[in-house]
């Protein structure tokens, strides 16, 4: 999904903090239906869903400050020596005046690439261009 339009944001609620977005792109499942023959039956083929597989999440265009959760959350991708936290986040659709539209909950959330870049000394917020969320599943829930 993919929306840039000033009419729209989204919001990342994750560990106590909600930072805005201005794009999402990555919101998707896939399920394969493989067809099964097995040896000595009839020869009809069945199909079985496989688990869903989910692709990462990106967010982009946000802004946190430098000691927010989020960035902190965030730093922990830096180093690969340690597992990064997972938690559960939930991510809103909002519309102009700030009403729900859509949510997601992806559960087990974890930073898996974080690019952010410092903008003038005046503002004490960093602008984060790219965040890359993995996750194990998510829910939809329509408002």
């Amino acid at each position: 999904m993919k929306h840039d339009s000033s009419n729209f944001y989204f919001e990342l609620s994750a560990n106590g903090e909600h930072t805005r977005f201005n794009a999402v792109d990555g919101v998707s499942t896939t399920v394969t239906l493989p067809g099964n023959l097995n040896p000595g039956d009839n020869p009809y083929k069945f199909r079985v869903p496989s688990l869903p597989k989910s692709r990462h999440l990106v967010l982009k265009n946000g802004e946190s400050s430098d000691s927010s959760k989020l960035m902190q959350w965030c730093a922990q991708c830096e180093n690969p020596e340690a597992a990064p936290e997972r938690s559960r986040a939930m991510l809103t659709l909002k519309d102009s005046a700030g009403k729900p539209l859509v949510e997601w909950t992806l559960y087990n959330a974890y930073p898996q690439q974080a690019k952010s870049v410092k903008p003038n000394p005046k503002s004490a917020n960093r602008t984060i261009e790219d965040l890359q969320l993995g996750y194990s599943f998510y829910t939809l829930n329509r408002r």
